[in-house]
């Protein structure tokens, strides 16, 4: 889930979290009382309670009975998941690092938000430590001289890989290296991952439609061959039609990608009207490909959402479109954040990727618009 849909208890310890870190109540001092936090949140009082108790429990604040409560020294710290890095053998020298393909580096649009979006879960589950994070671009296949000098100058640390399939040896020389690794947006059968459940996500986009009434349900898909996700959402297509007992008809399935993805949306929506085949429904498996869809039926006349509505998947630009598109989205921040959160705890407990597997699956939520 996005950060704005984490539960009111977390969003109140995360932003309590970055002011102790930030410095605003100094190690030793006395914290605020609950009746003066109720004034700055706009919450329950068992909510905050709750909020408060995780922050002591995981070492951020310690009660004195008759006294209060009060702001504990950063060593003290053992939340895996928010505060500083510090984790086992972080004084030998130990990092946090995030490799990135070159490619997915350039990406504009949709593309570019997916992995800023990712990134900012990295920096808020590090707080003030993800200043000193580095983030590589790694070459796509094979591992690069000056990724391979890092790795072996560098002390062992943890180390996220967006979308490791890149470069699987990367992965592998990390873990030969000692370094705690998870995989971000990919799942991976013998290593730790966080990954959205893509299949849910198609399965979603699709019930939607039926859920409005639409039969003759159209998928403008991206090649399943180049991304596992494609094939997932997919797959959830189809269950969503097998579940409504609606027979599926391989003429309303289009599979294709493009330099623009919109413009791919574009092309594969002429195709499925050249067709001849009746559509009253359509899934985009990204935003910009329902967008780009659902441009060219306008141009073509069609009323939208009247004759044909459209649902897209990711929510990046859903809300920009004209009409705006209902969507299924995606928890790509909350990626990010499990997977730093993880490998933070990980390498506090001094594990390395031999001692434990850990794979994550997160679920998408339909937003309608």
């Amino acid at each position: 889930m996005s950060i704005a849909k984490l539960p009111k208890y977390e969003r109140v310890k995360r932003s309590l979290i970055r002011a102790i870190e930030g410095g605003r109540w100094s190690a030793g001092g006395v914290f605020p009382s609950e009746n003066q936090l109720l004034e700055q949140f706009d919450v329950s009082r068992p909510t905050l309670v709750r909020s408060l108790q995780e922050l002591v429990s995981e070492g951020y604040l310690y009660r004195q009975k008759g006294r209060g409560t009060f702001v504990a020294e950063r060593g003290h710290r053992t939340s895996g998941g928010h505060g500083s890095y510090r984790g086992a053998g972080q004084d030998q020298g130990q990092g946090f690092t995030v490799f990135i393909s070159q490619d997915a580096a350039g990406l504009t649009g949709a593309g570019r938000e997916v992995q800023l979006r990712i990134l900012r879960g990295v920096q808020d589950a590090l707080g003030p430590a993800y200043n000193g994070s580095a983030i590589r671009q790694a070459s796509r296949g094979t591992i690069d001289a000056q990724t391979r000098a890092f790795i072996e100058t560098t002390p062992r640390g943890a180390a996220l890989l967006i979308e490791p399939s890149f470069c699987p040896t990367l992965r592998h020389l990390l873990e030969e290296r000692g370094w705690v690794v998870w995989s971000i947006n990919e799942p991976i059968d013998d290593g730790n991952c966080v990954f959205i459940d893509q299949e849910h996500a198609g399965y979603l986009a699709t019930k939607f439609l039926i859920d409005q009434g639409c039969r003759d349900i159209a998928l403008v898909n991206g090649p399943t061959q180049a991304y596992w996700g494609f094939a997932a959402r997919r797959d959830g297509y189809v269950r969503a039609l097998g579940e409504a007992g609606i027979k599926i008809s391989e003429a309303l399935v289009c599979e294709g990608e493009h330099a623009v993805d919109s413009e791919a949306g574009r092309m594969m929506m002429g195709e499925l009207l050249g067709r001849g085949v009746a559509i009253d429904g359509v899934v985009g498996a990204s935003d910009s490909k329902a967008i780009g869809a659902m441009s060219h039926a306008m141009e073509r006349g069609i009323d939208v959402p009247g004759a044909l509505k459209f649902v897209s998947i990711d929510n990046t630009l859903a809300d920009q479109a004209n009409p705006a598109l209902p969507a299924v989205a995606m928890p790509f921040e909350e990626m990010g954040f499990q997977a730093a959160t993880q490998a933070q705890s990980s390498a506090m407990r001094g594990h390395t990727q031999t001692n434990t597997n850990t794979q994550i699956s997160l679920r998408p939520t339909l937003v309608e618009r």
